[in-house]
């Protein structure tokens, strides 16, 4: 069990909301008020599978629908800490809000990618004038490829995509998840502060998909999972593993269908829409799209900032989920269906 989990699992029972999934205008406000606290039925230790149902499930947002808003309304509304890793920070709301609460003594800790100087020592810069605390990444990890900040140790988000308004929120196809469940802040929450001080966290018992700790086996077992259909909705599709697992599936009789990043920026996609079509999955594309996820006989899910990729998978910090819930799996399917009827056949 990890240090201090819980204690931090205490804490999250106490501030994190239990409640159902809403309706809501599309400019209305998040609600991130707790509510009663929820019931855990087992010790945090119980939730060591990818697959464990959550307590406060996961909401899903796709963008650029949702825009800034998943990510602005939870920083807005910290009121002790922030703890934030990403590969690639960009100007807009997330910038803003961070700085902002900086500057109003809010315990900022921010981690950005330390091969991505060139574009990130701007908001080094800023951030740190602003009062936050701002570390580049631990050289051990080829990329710090993780999208993940949480707010007051009650909720997180993890994306597919970086934080860049202009260019990652609004004009690329990537989803959102919003993370309220008390197990998961304490994970993440260890994740950030092992990562903060250069230590190897321990993620032996953890629902989280994490590279490059249990990434590859947990996507895996979740395509291998696959019974009857098996959509993967990927801006790559290079590693060899999740080829030969995708091989599987198809060779079983499971109705698969992929959607790619457009080869004319991801290269690789060439040779992985020619390795599928050997196979007869019909292949589609569609402009930016930077989505990593998966879902198998539509009610398991992956979603995260893993690619499809060896790199991903083995030698970068990353940070996803595999959800079970029904409320959580309909965001990503639908959208899938959507980008499929618009997309173009490879």
């Amino acid at each position: 069990m990890q240090p201090y989990r819980w204690l931090v699992l205490s804490v999250a029972l106490i501030a994190c909301a239990c409640r159902g999934p809403e309706t809501a205008a599309d400019d209305d406000p998040i609600d991130l008020t707790p509510d009663a606290p929820p019931v855990i039925d087992a010790p945090p230790d119980a939730y060591c599978s990818a697959t464990d149902p959550r307590t406060v499930p996961i909401e899903v947002f796709a963008t650029p629908e949702a825009g800034e808003q998943p990510y602005v309304d939870a920083l807005a509304s910290a009121e002790h800490s922030i703890r934030l890793q990403v590969y690639l920070m960009g100007y807009g709301g997330i910038l803003d809000t961070l700085k902002a609460k900086a500057a109003q003594g809010i315990d900022v800790k921010v981690i950005l990618d330390q091969s991505k100087k060139s574009t990130n020592q701007k908001y080094f810069d800023q951030l740190t004038a602003a009062g936050a605390q701002v570390k580049w990444s631990d050289p051990k990890f080829t990329y710090m490829h993780s999208k993940m900040f949480v707010v007051d140790d009650r909720v997180a988000t993890m994306s597919t995509g970086n934080y860049s308004k202009d260019y990652s929120i609004e004009l690329e196809r990537n989803f959102v998840a919003v993370d309220r469940d008390p197990a998961d802040l304490a994970d993440l929450i260890a994740l950030f502060d092992a990562d903060w001080n250069a230590t190897t966290p321990d993620m032996g018992c953890t629902r989280m998909v994490i590279s490059p700790i249990n990434a590859r086996e947990r996507i895996l077992d979740l395509i291998a999972s696959a019974e009857s259909t098996l959509t993967v909705h990927s801006m790559q599709f290079g590693d060899r593993d999740v080829r030969d697992a995708v091989k599987a599936r198809k060779l079983a009789g499971v109705d698969v269908r992929v959607m790619l990043a457009d080869p004319s920026w991801i290269d690789a996609n060439a040779d992985a829409a020619t390795f599928l079509a050997d196979l007869g999955v019909p292949v589609k594309t569609m402009p930016h799209l930077h989505t990593k996820a998966i879902v198998a006989d539509g009610e398991r899910a992956y979603v995260g900032s893993e690619n499809l990729s060896w790199t991903s998978l083995d030698k970068n910090r990353e940070v996803g989920v595999v959800v079970v819930e029904a409320e959580s799996i309909a965001p990503l399917a639908e959208t899938f269906e959507q980008d499929w009827l618009a997309g173009t056949d490879l």
